[in-house]
């Protein structure tokens, strides 16, 4: 192979290893065109999908200030033969949960029975209603909702748990006479709500 032919093929070889290489960036390498530091006075923009504060609804507090305390108890309550026997009892109502519910917690004796229950209330702003869940002693536990106070009275549809199994129950409370005190009774119901059996009244005072 002559000089000529080895110079050629070498060329060739190298123009090839040239063409074979990433294209150099001439925008880059100009420094008109390298792209600016952030402005560190420039605070960052916040996240357009970021969620909004979560702040517990005003109905809480304001339901707080006129429950929460210590409420002494006296009246009746039916016991594990299904017969009233008179009852005292205190309700404590705290708010709990970094406001977000009204924390009950009943302790009552009916006869010589202890009877206590632990109830969490909140208010649901998108339906406009009170919701409360309850556990009691004896296993049971409770959940429903009320529309809240109307003309000084409050109704609460519940759906209570038990060994006798699922039925409805509803609490009535009155404040219309804040001399005589709050009164309270339930009743539930074995048959669907075709009939309705009191299980307990009393009238609370702070």
């Amino acid at each position: 192979m002559n000089t000529f032919s080895r110079v050629a093929m070498v060329i060739v070889g190298m123009t090839g290893l040239a063409a074979a290489q990433p294209k150099a960036d001439t925008k880059a390498a100009d420094p008109k065109m390298a792209p600016k530091a952030p402005d560190a006075k420039t605070p960052p923009k916040a996240d357009a999908g970021a969620m909004p504060e979560m702040k517990p609804p005003t109905e809480i507090a304001d339901m707080a200030k006129a429950a929460g305390g210590t409420w002494h108890c006296k009246g009746q309550g039916m016991d594990h033969s299904m017969k009233m026997q008179d009852m005292t009892a205190t309700m404590k109502m705290k708010v709990a949960m970094n406001g977000w519910w009204i924390e009950g917690d009943f302790e009552s004796r009916m006869g010589k029975e202890p009877f206590q229950f632990t109830s969490y209330t909140t208010f649901d702003p998108a339906s406009k209603k009170w919701k409360r869940v309850m556990v009691e002693s004896g296993g049971g536990w409770s959940t429903g909702e009320s529309a809240g106070l109307k003309n000084g009275k409050v109704e609460w549809d519940l759906t209570a748990h038990s060994m006798m199994g699922e039925m409805p129950f509803r609490d009535h409370e009155d404040m219309t006479d804040a001399k005589a005190g709050a009164k309270f009774w339930g009743e539930f119901s074995p048959d669907k709500g075709k009939t309705w059996t009191k299980v307990y009244e009393m009238t609370c005072k702070k």
